[in-house]
């Protein structure tokens, strides 16, 4: 049998525990403050990140190198494993383009990289059925590839941000929308499209775009089942805890939290809310 490892990128977001599970390899983004470049969750906590930014620092993101993945591939291609190598959406990172460098870097190795279209749990949900397929159930590299596309469009990621300037900064909205936002007091409902952000709808208030989170979100899971589901936050946990337990209770099911870490909050600002979900089917 293909011996087979699994390698993506930091801002997966998932648990510890399914990370040494499956012993999945990470590649780490980075973040900058001016001159200082962190790995993520290697160089610097979340918790002193997010002290940065509220005390008024502006955080900034860099782009992948080849030899990010070259470090981590290259060890896993020597003790003859293939990979599998889930990633970030190129629509807001270059870690594919990158990881596909490293790959011709090192004479195109039995290494598939995948564009997953998401970020945080969005990546990360495809992650654990890739890794449950081929470590629980046996399945081989080949039937997993095949039935990845199927897996990411099983993937749901909606969200609402206290303050828009950090999406329209580094150019993940457009200016005008964000200047548009603040002055007539709308919390535009956000979510992944095609691998980028987009504007779904534009509720008048955070009350409204959190309620209609949960009702389109119940919408999907009527047609498709719902598997699993996560609460994402940044430094905002009390109104983030209260959303869960509402979550809970609305779907009947168990709901987690999970921190963004400091890549994708230098998008997103601390105060984030996002309903995340796969299903069924």
């Amino acid at each position: 049998m293909t011996k087979v490892k699994i390698v993506t990128d930091s801002t997966c977001y998932l648990p510890d525990e399914i990370i040494k599970k499956y012993d999945i390899k990470i590649a780490s983004l980075y973040v900058r403050f001016g001159d200082e470049i962190f790995r993520e969750r290697v160089d610097i906590k979340d918790e002193d990140f997010y002290k940065r930014i509220r005390e008024g620092e502006l955080p900034d993101t860099t782009q992948p190198a080849a030899t990010d993945f070259i470090t981590v591939y290259k060890p896993l291609i020597e003790e003859g494993y293939s990979i599998i190598s889930p990633l970030i959406s190129s629509g807001i990172s270059g870690a594919v383009n990158a990881a596909n460098a490293a790959k011709k870097s090192l004479g195109d190795p039995d290494v598939h990289i995948f564009d997953a279209k998401f970020t945080s749990l969005g990546l990360g949900y495809q992650i654990v059925e890739i890794a449950e397929r081929l470590y629980d159930q046996g399945m081989t590299k080949d039937e997993v590839i095949q039935e990845m596309p199927s897996i990411r469009d099983r993937m749901y990621n909606f969200f609402v941000v206290g303050d828009l300037y950090f999406l329209a900064r580094l150019g993940r909205i457009k200016k005008t929308e964000a200047v548009l936002g603040s002055m007539i007091k709308v919390k535009p409902l956000l979510y992944m499209r095609d691998g980028a952000i987009d504007t779904l709808e534009k509720p008048r208030t955070m009350k409204k775009a959190k309620a209609r989170m949960i009702e389109i979100a119940k919408q999907i899971i009527a047609e498709k089942g719902l598997k699993h589901m996560s609460i994402i936050w940044g430094d905002n946990r009390e109104e983030v805890e209260e959303y869960k337990d509402v979550c809970a209770k609305e779907f009947n099911k168990e709901v987690s939290m999970t921190r963004l870490g400091p890549v994708i909050a230098s998008h997103t600002g601390p105060d984030i809310l996002s309903l995340q979900f796969s299903t069924e089917r």
